[in-house]
C-alpha cells in the first residue's frame, strides 16, 4: 500500500477515534482529568526540585566554598532547641590568628523587632554586623550605600534594609535618607539590598535589616560581650581550618579533653549535603503521590474502557464482520487509551506552566522548566495509557463477530 493510500486511511482512523471519544466524552474527561493532575504533580516535583537545587547552588556560590560558620551552643543543645550564647568578641579576635583565615565576620541578631514607617508596620530580624558583612556575602545594593566605618565606630543609628522590608515599609517609594522606627530607636535608611529570593529555614532571605554591630549591641540589645555567629573565610582546606578553629575555641572556653563542644561549626559543604537530603525526601514524598495519582487514573481509565467495550460490543462485531482483524481492534482500543493519556499529559504540562507563578509564591522556590520535564510527562502519560488500556483492548480483540452481532 502506497503513501497516497495510507494517509487517507490514517485520517479516517483518527476522525473515527475522535468521534468515538466525543460520544463517550463524560468518561473521557474524567480519565483525562486524572492523568492531567498526575502529570501536573510530576511537573511540579521535577521543576521545584531543579529550582531548589539551583537556588542552593546560588546560595553556595554566594556564601563561597571557603566559608565556615560558627554558632553558639552544642549540637545537642541545638537539637533540643535550647538557645545558648557561648561565642564572644574575644573568640572572633582570637580566630584571626589561625593560619589561612583571611576574613572574620562578627554577627549578633535580634529577632522579632517591630519596624514602623509612617502608618506601615513590619516585624523582622535586625542583624548587627561588622562592615565586611556585605562583601563577605557578596551582597550588592539596589540603591543607596553601605554603612561607613565612621558610622560603625560611632554606633550610629543607620541601617541597610532587605528587599522584603523595603517592599513592606516603602512599597516602591524612595527609602534612602528616610527614618524608620526600629523598636524605640529612630534609624536612618542608607541602603536597600538587592533581592535574592528564597528562604533559610522559616526566614525569608530578603526579610532582614542590617545595622552596625556596635549600634545593635549598645543601643538595641544592651549586649556587650556575646555574639550570635562568627563567619570565617579560609584559603586553606576547610576541614583543616575547622580543626584549628575548634582547638582555639575549646582553649578559650576552657573545655576539657573528651568534653562536648559548646559551639557548632558548619561549612558550605554541609549546606549542599543538607539540600541533597531535602531534595531526595521531597522527590520520594511527592513522587509517590504523583505515581499514586497516575495509578488511580489508570485504574479508572481501564474500568471505563471495560464498560465501553460492553456498550460497543455490537460495533466491534460489525467491524470484525467487515474484515477488521483482532490485531486491528486491539491497536484501535489501545490507541484510544494512549491518545487520552497523552492529551492529559500535555494538559498537565500546560497547567503547570500556567500555575508556575502561584507555585513559586507558595513554595518560595523558583520552578525551572527544561526539556526533561516534557519528556517525563509524555513517558509517564504513554505508560499509563499502555498499562491501563492493554487488557481491555485484548478483551475487545477476542470478541467473536457473530456472537457480538447477536448480542
Amino acid at each position: 500500500m502506497g503513501l497516497s493510500q495510507k494517509i487517507p486511511r490514517l485520517r479516517e482512523f483518527l476522525e473515527e477515534t475522535i468521534k468515538i471519544l466525543y460520544y463517550y466524552r463524560s468518561r473521557v474527561i474524567f480519565s483525562f482529568s486524572g492523568v492531567a493532575l498526575g502529570i501536573l504533580s510530576i511537573c511540579v516535583i521535577v521543576t521545584t526540585i531543579d529550582g531548589a537545587n539551583k537556588k542552593a547552588y546560588d546560595i553556595f556560590e554566594a556564601l563561597g566554598p571557603d566559608a565556615i560558620m560558627i554558632f553558639g551552643g552544642s549540637e545537642r543543645q541545638h537539637t533540643a532547641r535550647v538557645r545558648i550564647t557561648t561565642l564572644t568578641i574575644n573568640d572572633a579576635d582570637s580566630l584571626q590568628t589561625v593560619g589561612g583565615i583571611y576574613d572574620v565576620l562578627k554577627v549578633f541578631a535580634v529577632r522579632g523587632l517591630n519596624m514602623k514607617y509612617r502608618d506601615r508596620k513590619w516585624q523582622t530580624q535586625v542583624i548587627g554586623a561588622t562592615e565586611n558583612y556585605f562583601t563577605s556575602y557578596k551582597w550588592g545594593l539596589q540603591s543607596g550605600s553601605f554603612f561607613s566605618s565612621e558610622e560603625y565606630d560611632n554606633a550610629e543609628a543607620v541601617c541597610v534594609i532587605g528587599a522584603k522590608v523595603y517592599e513592606e515599609l516603602f512599597a516602591g517609594e524612595n527609602a534612602i535618607g528616610k527614618v524608620i522606627q526600629i523598636g524605640r530607636l529612630p534609624t536612618k535608611v542608607v541602603g536597600v539590598l538587592e533581592e535574592r529570593g528564597g528562604a533559610i529555614g522559616s526566614s525569608h532571605i530578603d526579610d532582614r535589616v542590617v545595622m552596625p554591630l556596635t549600634t545593635v549591641m549598645n543601643r538595641l540589645s544592651n549586649e556587650k560581650r556575646y555574639l550570635g555567629m562568627i563567619r570565617l573565610k579560609t584559603n586553606r582546606d576547610p576541614d583543616e581550618t575547622i580543626e584549628d578553629v575548634k582547638s582555639v575555641l575549646r582553649r578559650n572556653h576552657g573545655i576539657q579533653q573528651g568534653a562536648e563542644d559548646d559551639f557548632m561549626i558548619r561549612s558550605s559543604k554541609d549546606i549542599l549535603q543538607f539540600v541533597s537530603v531535602i531534595s531526595g525526601s521531597l522527590f520520594l514524598f511527592l513522587g509517590t503521590a504523583a505515581v499514586v495519582a497516575l495509578v488511580v487514573s489508570g485504574f479508572v481509565l481501564a474500568n471505563l474502557f471495560y464498560l465501553t467495550i460492553q456498550e460497543r460490543k455490537k460495533d466491534i462485531g460489525i467491524r470484525r464482520a467487515y474484515g477488521a482483524t483482532r490485531k486491528g481492534i486491539l491497536f484501535s482500543f489501545l490507541f484510544e487509551s494512549i491518545f487520552i493519556t497523552i492529551i492529559g499529559g500535555i494538559a498537565g504540562v500546560l497547567l503547570s506552566i500556567a500555575l508556575q507563578g502561584t507555585f513559586e509564591r507558595l513554595f518560595d522556590i523558583p520552578m525551572v522548566f527544561s526539556f526533561k520535564v516534557v519528556i517525563f510527562a509524555l513517558v509517564f502519560s504513554f505508560l499509563t495509557g499502555v498499562l491501563s488500556g492493554l487488557k481491555p483492548a485484548m478483551k475487545a480483540s477476542r470478541i467473536e463477530p457473530i456472537e457480538a452481532i447477536r448480542g
